[in-house]
């Protein structure tokens, strides 16, 4: 089937996420903020629970951690300008997918413009679902209005490709712009030929 959908993650591949600095300074709370992380994804605890648990544990204080690892997201600028000129060319649906809570993604990103980027997006906090499940990738093509063997995911995480795939889709693991983009013309190749 040709594909007619592109899919991205946000975190590892949209925008390069402050909290992988968390983790690399504090290893010996990696389990903690790994607990806490899959609770915030689905909106089992807010963005300031989370915030004053990691600074019970750490000895900073919760704008200290909110400044220090959240404050520190920066886009990948090259892959929001391609995911730019993808939905502008009007040939794909552009989806977002991510493993976060609404309150996470407002706050953090709240200048990022995403309803000019993405004709749809799910965040894992408002469907209670996460990433790897195969469900919240059939959701996504369902949101989009196209087979989910018509899509395909760009994630930075492998299992969350092998989710995409369980669901039926085709998954691209992001490590560069570069490889991204070569992997989908590829794919784009093969199946709309």
């Amino acid at each position: 089937m040709a594909i007619k959908a592109i899919i991205f993650d946000c975190f590892g591949v949209l925008v390069k996420a402050g909290h992988l600095l968390l983790r690399q300074d504090f290893p010996n709370l990696v389990d903690l903020i790994n607990d806490l992380q899959a609770k915030s994804d689905i909106e089992l605890i807010s963005r300031q629970q989370f915030n004053d648990t990691i600074a019970k544990s750490t000895g900073l204080s919760s704008k200290e951690i909110d400044d220090r690892y959240w404050g520190t997201n920066k886009f990948n600028q090259p892959m929001v300008d391609w995911i730019h000129d993808l939905r502008q060319s009007g040939k794909y649906k552009i989806g977002m997918l991510s493993n976060i809570s609404r309150d996470w993604m407002d706050v953090i990103l709240p200048f990022f413009d995403r309803e000019n980027l993405f004709d749809a997006e799910i965040l894992s906090g408002d469907v209670h679902l996460v990433k790897p499940d195969p469900a919240i990738f059939k959701l996504m093509a369902e949101k989009l209005g196209v087979n989910t063997s018509e899509c395909v995911m760009i994630d930075d995480i492998l299992i969350n490709i092998e989710g995409a795939k369980r669901a039926g889709m085709h998954g691209i693991v992001y490590t560069s712009p570069d490889q991204s983009q070569s992997e989908l013309i590829s794919l784009i190749e093969q199946n709309n030929a």
